[in-house]
């Protein structure tokens, strides 16, 4: 019976492998959520290792240096995933998470804050660059889909962590919270073996036959198949390495990237990184009798579980149904919060009448949240992959990462002032409109990809005749 087990276990290893390497992205939802807790000890003396309270301007910075360096990231991954290996890749993002924190605890200004912010903007380039690579490298077939899934779920894990623990410690004992998790990852990870696929791409064909014969847990004479199948794969796609001017050149690539832009460019105007970024200013603001730290709670389990149920069913109602249901649901919830937001304040002085309200600005942002996981999060991400010929998604994954996190630098560092200038129910308006807007962008141009091939794919894009596959002689 136990060798039974073991031998289970071992079948198993490509999981433990994708779990590990998705503590990167764990470590990316702490970075996101950093300043939902940390604002508000920032902003009072006593709790605050600064010796004074940090500029409107300083605090923009402080939460919009994350997306530069997310900017910066992925070039300096994509050197070191090609040159180093994909492992080397993801512990290179992991040490920079840790440094990062190391400055959080020892900080007494706010440029240390800026450094470590700016550096862990890196490590989430190199965890969103690098992760999906592994896993889809280390996964068979058959298990690519679900393993490549946990990215999702992963990022809001660790956003949960941050909103679950941030408010309840001091923020030194926030910071060794949470950078026991790059620890944690460096030294579990480090264990895990690099892909076969870097392996073969350098020539290091036994290294890749251990590779195979370790994550797989059988001997590599009954992955003869597999392994000749990946060795060809890597090697054509050597011969037929794609460049960047391709992207402009077919019809069907020119759709799918200004889809995929359009469809990022809207996810990060509905305002989900400031709504992530800032969760408990905002519920402080709302003067809601739930509070912002159980608030907060709330919206990071919401987003966990949200991102499960698209996990578990995303295959099955398709890209365009979730894509309309997470653009509608998103605009409704962002309208209802600017009208709170808009009767609020229009309140009389005494006036108890918005009382009745006070579970608007919580149920707003839940359904907000769960909307946001449950289409343009994940899917957003998902049609890069899908709409791309292997030889030249890299290069559509650069301009389409380098258009989101310049947006997203955009939104967070005007998000404040915007507030101040427009008021906050405004502002949510103008983020319902965005939504409003993808919804639109979503039923005129996102073509539906559920279980259609590659070639399908690009049919579709180039609006000609599906194309039948046959298999007869």
């Amino acid at each position: 019976m136990w060798i039974f087990n073991i031998a289970v276990l071992r079948t198993k290893r490509q999981y433990l492998a994708a779990i590990l390497a998705n503590l990167s992205i764990v470590c990316t939802g702490c970075a996101m959520a950093w300043t939902s807790p940390v604002e508000s000890k920032l902003i009072h003396i006593l709790r605050s290792p600064l010796s004074s309270v940090p500029t409107d301007a300083e605090f923009s910075w402080i939460g919009s240096i994350l997306a530069l360096g997310s900017l910066a990231g992925p070039p300096l991954a994509g050197y070191i995933a090609h040159r180093f290996g994909r492992k080397m890749a993801l512990l290179g993002g992991g040490v920079l998470f840790a440094i990062a924190f190391i400055l959080f605890v020892t900080t007494s200004t706010v440029a240390q804050i800026l450094v470590g912010r700016f550096l862990q903007g890196c490590g989430i380039g190199f965890a969103l660059a690098i992760t999906p690579l592994y896993v889809c490298e280390i996964a068979t077939t058959q298990r690519r889909g679900s393993l490549g899934s946990l990215l999702q779920v992963s990022m809001t894990l660790g956003m949960l962590l941050v909103y679950s623990t941030g408010p309840y410690v001091s923020y030194s004992a926030m910071q060794y919270i949470l950078l026991a998790v790059p620890v944690v990852f460096c030294l579990a990870f480090s264990q895990m073996p690099e892909t076969p696929h870097y392996y073969i791409a350098h020539g290091r064909y036994a290294d890749a036959s251990r590779s195979l014969e370790y994550i797989r847990g059988e001997p590599i004479e009954e992955l003869q198949d597999e392994f000749g199948s990946m060795q060809r794969s890597v090697e054509e796609s050597i011969r037929n390495r794609g460049t960047i001017g391709e992207l402009f050149r077919g019809h069907a690539n020119r759709r799918a990237l200004f889809i995929c832009t359009g469809i990022i460019v809207l996810q990060q105007l509905s305002g989900i990184n400031p709504v992530q970024f800032y969760t408990q200013t905002i519920f402080e603001k709302t003067g809601s009798a739930v509070k912002p730290e159980l608030a907060s709670i709330i919206i990071g389990g919401v987003q966990v579980v949200a991102s499960m149920v698209t996990v578990l069913s995303l295959d099955r109602l398709g890209r365009r149904p979730y894509l309309l249901i997470s653009s509608g649901g998103m605009c409704c919830a962002l309208v209802a919060l600017g009208t709170y937001f808009y009767l609020e304040s229009q309140r009389a002085v005494g006036d108890a009448s918005l009382d009745r309200l006070a579970f608007l600005p919580v149920l707003s942002l839940v359904v907000f949240t769960a909307a946001f996981c449950l289409g343009f999060g994940p899917i957003a991400w998902l049609l890069i992959g899908e709409m791309f010929a292997p030889n030249i998604k890299s290069f559509a994954s650069s301009i389409v990462s380098s258009t989101c996190w310049g947006v997203a630098f955009f939104v967070l560092f005007y998000f404040s002032s915007l507030d101040k200038a427009i008021g906050t129910h405004w502002l949510f308006w103008t983020f319902a409109i965005c939504t409003a807007g993808a919804f639109l962008f979503t039923y005129l141009f996102v073509i539906e990809t559920k279980g259609m091939s590659l070639p399908e794919i690009q049919a579709q894009l180039n609006e000609t005749v599906p194309v039948v596959i046959n298999d007869k002689p």
